[in-house]
Parts: C-alpha cells; structure tokens; sequence
C-alpha cells in the first residue's frame, strides 16, 4: 500500500539545530506535495510560537500544534479541531500542582494558549526561569480564584534537574488527564511535563485527519525526537527517529541520520521505498 500521509515533529526533527529547514528537506516535503501525500508537521508548539519559525512558504498542508490540541490548515490556519478542558477540570488540576509544590504554567483556550498563569514554588529552577523570561509578557501570576468557568488549555510543569520525575504520581492523582514526557526545548536537557484533557495527543490528531479522508487510507509515515512522539510513532505505519533521539527511542524504533544530515529525507525515502511509492 503506498505512502499517503507523512507526519513529522518540528524541533529536532525537520528543523535542524538552528531552527531551519534544511535545503533537502525541503525538496522532500514538495516532493511529496506534487505527488498528492499530506504534509503533517505535528508540534508541542502553539500556534503563536509555530507562527515564529512557519512562514506562509512552508511546504505542509495541516499544522497540528499544542500536541494536537490544535489542528489547522496550512498556511491560512484555517482551524479543523480544537480542544480544551473546562474551568472546573482546570481548577482541579491547578489545585493537584499547587499541592504537589510543582513550577507550572496553566495556559489559555487555544487561539490564545501563548497566554498562560505561571506557578512558582523555587527561584532556582533555571529552564522555567528561562521559558518564563522568553513569554514574560504574556504571563500572570496565578490566582485559582480567578479560573472559574474559563476553559484552559493545557500545564507545563518543568521540574529541576536534581528533583525525581512526579510523572507517575501525576498520571495516579489525575487519571483524568493525560501527562506527556517531553525534553526541554530550550536547554534540550531538562524535564518537562505536558498535561492535557484526555483526548489530546498527536497520534489522536492524524487520526482523526485519516479518519475524515485527509491524506487517504495509505500508509501513514511518522518522524520524531522525543518522549513526546512517542504515541505518534507507535500509531504510525511507518515510525523513524533521527539520530539525535534519545538512546532508548533509537532502539525502540527505527533510526536515521539527525536532523542536521537530513534524517527527514531519508525516513522520506526509506519510507517510500518500503511502501511501494507515494499514491
């Protein structure tokens, strides 16, 4: 069967190290435009941030951004699905990350999750200082008072690197929810917790793109760096990391060159050739 939707992190993944898409990979992505396979790139990125380094050029067809809370066309960001939890469910979950003496962020409704309640327990947390200098204008202290009925979007906790992962503990106290590992984007070292609504996740978002005909009922392709693909690469037909994943994911599935050395590409390729071509 051959190859009809391809899906591919953004950081770390089709972006290099400097946050730009590599010549090759480019060719590759309108390549398979000209052939009729949908262009996914799927991101932990909201919508505002992905705007910073998606310029209306960028060769997909569909965004999924805020780990497929949010999905839309490319590049009008004309919105096919949208998710959030309700203020009640949000007032629960900032009570549990209060308690639990968590540094979290409680973001806004999408289109407006570049906003966000910052929750501060340490001064000596240097990757949250560090998100927190980058989006300061955009924050306010949080007040659970103030949540009410308003719905929200997802948490980010972002824990120091000397302190045990709360993961497990926040799956049992919030069975509600789901918890997403995922590796710093900005120091690419610390740990980062996402917690969404139940429902949200990138595998859930090009299902649901597959289930309604987009991309067409062939094989579906998927690329990715981190803990938070996982779920996209154990859904996908075809799943690859590039070499600069964690050791664990580069034995889990199979491996290509970094995203430096144009591992898209070659997943692209090795893709194609194993599935009989694109459509």
């Amino acid at each position: 069967m051959p190859v009809s939707i391809v899906v591919s992190d953004l950081d770390g993944t089709l972006l290099d190290s400097e946050r730009r898409l590599r010549p090759v990979d480019r060719a590759t992505l309108e390549g398979l435009g000209a052939a009729g396979v949908l262009r996914v790139v799927a991101t932990g990125r909201s919508l505002f941030s992905a705007r910073r380094v998606l310029d209306e050029n960028f060769p997909i067809d569909v965004l999924v951004h805020t780990s497929g809370a949010g999905i839309v066309r490319w590049p009008d960001a004309h919105p096919f699905s949208v998710l959030h939890m309700d203020g009640q469910l949000a007032t629960r979950l900032a009570g549990v990350l209060v308690e639990l003496e968590l540094d979290f962020m409680l973001h806004h409704a999408i289109p407006d999750n570049h906003r966000f309640f910052v929750h501060r327990v340490s001064r000596h947390n240097a990757d949250f200082e560090r998100r927190l200098e980058l989006y300061a204008e955009h924050a306010t202290a949080l007040d659970v008072a103030l949540l009410g009925a308003a719905p929200m979007c997802q948490a980010v906790v972002i824990q120091r690197d000397e302190d045990p992962s709360c993961q497990h503990e926040l799956l049992a106290r919030l069975p509600e929810f789901t918890v997403i590992r995922a590796t710093s984007p900005l120091d690419h070292r610390s740990r980062w917790l996402e917690i969404f609504p139940r429902g949200v996740a990138k595998s859930l978002a090009s299902a649901w793109l597959r289930n309604r005909g987009l991309g067409g009922g062939g094989v579906c392709v998927a690329v990715g760096n981190d803990y938070n693909d996982v779920d996209l690469l154990e859904w996908a037909d075809l799943p690859f990391v590039v070499a600069n994943a964690p050791a664990d994911l580069r034995r889990r599935f199979p491996s290509v060159p970094s995203n430096d050395e144009g591992g898209f590409s070659e997943a692209v390729r090795r893709a194609l050739a194993a599935a009989g071509g694109p459509p």
